[in-house]
């Protein structure tokens, strides 16, 4: 099946455009499902290079802030095509649902992650981040990663697989170094991905990477690639038990004035319950206050977002600089959850040295698909066409 023009057009030129990231998105996922979408199955891991991937939606950045939620766009799918159709590309919007799900009940896997000291250095660490390590395809992915703030998902595992394997480096560096500078970068999607390539999500189960297998699936591109000859690092494996439950569903106004954050500004279905607030706060998270500090081109989009959002509701104001001291003279207020990650762990910190109250705003689908997040993926798989039917009713 052949890609229409408009597809391509659209691909290609709307960031250029003059309309809002939400009209952007959605005009994106509408031309995307017209077609590729049945073709992603099968070419759905050839990484053509950033211009030519026309096989992949290119929706991810919009899905990590929720401009277009996860269960929307599952519910647009399923209105135009079969499940059996468009499966592969279901399972893989799910995929970002488990993560955030099998996360959420073992939180100190995120704290771990961030907690650890960022003062090493090796001559293949400053060569990795430099794009100069020699190895044509993972340099070239560093470069296109700090110019267009992307990667194709396949090469992300290819990058993973070299930083671990073949430059022997922490892979909690080499996540760090995508969440800085990844557009859509998601703390479970992101954090837990590097720790499935590492072998330490399910463990003993390691992703290595094969020259073949990149000059395969990047249709020659890359060739010749020497990658993970070993000898492999030893890389100790840490039990992470749940500790805690998926957060109850609640769409109740408790409170005068609600906190939503950069990661879920999907407002379908919440117009009603928004305009209701005497205030939203919109929080623009500075790097002084962020854990792992972003690249302007990430802030600038994170922030262009909020302010969209802050032009649709009036009682709506985006905080950065002033953020802490205007929450921290609040007693109480609602706040949109946040998921563990940056934000919550800010939330936290700020609770901790001040006595305000919150109660949190947990959407349905939320809590209806995360009860099935804390075993494997496969054991999560079984449940997609309940979840999905409960989307649907």
């Amino acid at each position: 099946m052949e890609v229409p023009d408009e597809w391509l057009r659209t691909r290609n030129s709307l960031s250029r455009t003059r309309t809002t990231h939400r009209e952007i998105a959605s005009k994106q996922a509408r031309s995307f499902l017209t077609a590729p979408i049945l073709e992603y199955a099968k070419k759905r891991n050839f990484d053509y290079g950033y211009a030519n991937n026309h096989y992949v939606s290119g929706l991810s950045k919009y899905i990590s802030h929720r401009v277009l939620s996860e269960y929307e766009l599952i519910r647009d799918i399923l209105s135009i095509h079969s499940y059996q159709k468009v499966e592969k590309f279901i399972q893989e919007i799910f995929w970002r649902i488990y993560w955030k799900g099998w996360l959420e009940t073992r939180p100190s896997v995120w704290s771990d992650f961030v907690e650890l000291p960022v003062n090493y250095r090796n001559k293949n660490l400053d060569a990795a981040l430099a794009g100069q390590t020699g190895i044509q395809c993972f340099d070239s992915w560093v470069t296109e990663l700090i110019k267009t703030n992307y990667l194709h998902n396949h090469a992300r595992m290819w990058f993973a697989s070299i930083w671990i394997f073949t430059l022997g480096l922490p892979w909690q560096l080499g996540a760090r170094f995508f969440l800085e500078h990844l557009i859509d970068g998601d703390a479970a999607s992101n954090t837990l991905s590097w720790r499935w390539v590492a072998g330490l999500q399910t463990k003993g189960k390691q992703y290595r990477a094969s020259s073949q297998n990149i000059e395969t699936y990047t249709k020659g591109r890359f060739k010749g690639s020497l990658i993970n000859q070993g000898p492999f690092p030893n890389i100790k494996y840490k039990n992470y038990p749940i500790v805690r439950s998926i957060p109850p569903f609640n769409e109740t106004k408790q409170h005068d004035n609600l906190l939503i954050f950069e990661n879920d500004l999907n407002f379908i279905g919440r117009e009603k319950l928004y305009n209701s607030y005497k205030n939203i706060y919109v929080a623009s998270l500075p790097n002084d206050a962020r854990r792992i500090r972003l690249s302007s081109p990430v802030l600038k989009f994170k922030k262009e977002l909020l302010s969209e959002f802050c032009e649709r509701f009036t009682n709506a104001k985006m905080l950065s600089a002033s953020l802490e001291l205007t929450i921290s003279s609040i007693s109480a207020l609602d706040v949109a959850y946040p998921f563990v990650g940056e934000n919550l762990t800010f939330l936290e910190q700020l609770k901790s040295e001040t006595t305000i109250e919150y109660s949190f705003l947990v959407r349905q689908e939320d809590y209806t698909s995360m009860q099935y997040c804390q075993k494997g993926f496969f054991q999560f798989k079984k449940n997609i066409p309940k979840i999905i039917e409960s989307l649907l009713s």
